[in-house]
Order: structure tokens, then sequence, then C-alpha cells
């Protein structure tokens, strides 16, 4: 299988600039919208394919004390990231952070580079753990009460990550 077409794919998705949802039923090229897209586009090449979910943190190495401390506790921090089989092995292809965010020490996925997720990952989800994940996140109150609790942060965090891309 020729790998130009999905390498184009995967550093296109990549260089939009990482954001995360800030309010409730609107997307952001996080690592969840950017690797579903992934996924659908080069499952449409015919390459098998793979979201993963786990637990992870924010980076206090990386991003200040002062944004970190605004994320409620209560929640899961999570990262969800792409495998593909490239050539009868499983790689991942995490196409969560633009390169623009290298300089503040944030993993940058290749195409042919490290084979881990943008994030360091504490666990990583089982199918059935994944899918119950989900599920949680279709229940309008818990949503609705992430967004509320959470939204300092989130909107923070957008800010700094701007101000390092400038």
């Amino acid at each position: 299988m020729a790998h130009e077409t999905a390498r184009r794919i995967f550093e296109e998705i990549r260089s939009r600039p990482y954001r995360v949802s800030d309010k409730i039923g609107m997307p952001a090229d996080n690592c969840y919208f950017k690797g579903v897209e992934l996924l659908q586009r080069l499952g449409v090449l015919g390459y098998a394919v793979r979201g993963r979910v786990g637990e992870t943190r924010w980076d206090r190495t990386i991003i200040p004390d002062r944004i970190v401390d605004l994320y409620p506790a209560r929640f899961l921090v999570t990262h969800f990231y792409v495998e593909a089989e490239i050539d009868g092995a499983w790689r991942i292809l995490d196409p969560s952070f633009d390169p623009a965010l290298r300089k503040a020490g944030f993993r940058i996925a290749e195409w042919d580079g490290e084979n881990a997720p943008c994030f360091d990952m504490v666990k990583v989800h089982s199918q059935e753990e994944a899918v119950a994940y989900q599920a949680m996140w279709n229940d309008p109150v818990y949503a609705l009460g992430y967004f509320e609790q959470a939204g300092a942060f989130l909107t923070e965090l957008n800010a700094w990550l701007d101000s390092v891309r400038a």
C-alpha cells in the first residue's frame, strides 16, 4: 500500500492548531475530533484503524500550574489517539498537537517517528472501558456539569496555547 496519501492526510490534520472544546456542543481541533477524522479518512483508504482512549494528566512541566490548577479534580483527564495497521504492524498515529507547540515542549507525532501518543498515558482503556467512558458523555447532565466546572480551565488553556504559537 502506498502511504504518501495517508501521510499527507495525517500531516494536514496534525497541522491544525490544537484546541480544547470549551463549550458544550462545540467541536474543536482536540485529540478526539482530529483523531476521529484521521480514523475515517485512513479507513476510506483501506487501512485497518482503531481508536484508543486512556487516562493521562495535564503536564505541569509544560503547562503553567495556574492553568492546570483550574482543572476540576473530579474529572478524569483523557486522551484519544489512533492506531493504524501499516505494513503488517500496528502503529500509533496521534495528530493531536500541531508542530507550533513543539517549542513549548509538547510531543509532536511524526508519521515515521516515535510510536507513542502525544500525552504520557497513565492507563489505556480496554474497548469495554472506552465504550463506557463514551456513554458518560451521552448524559447531558454529565456533559453540562463538565463544561460548567471546567470552563475556566478550558478557556485559559486555549488562550495559553494561542500565546505559545504567537
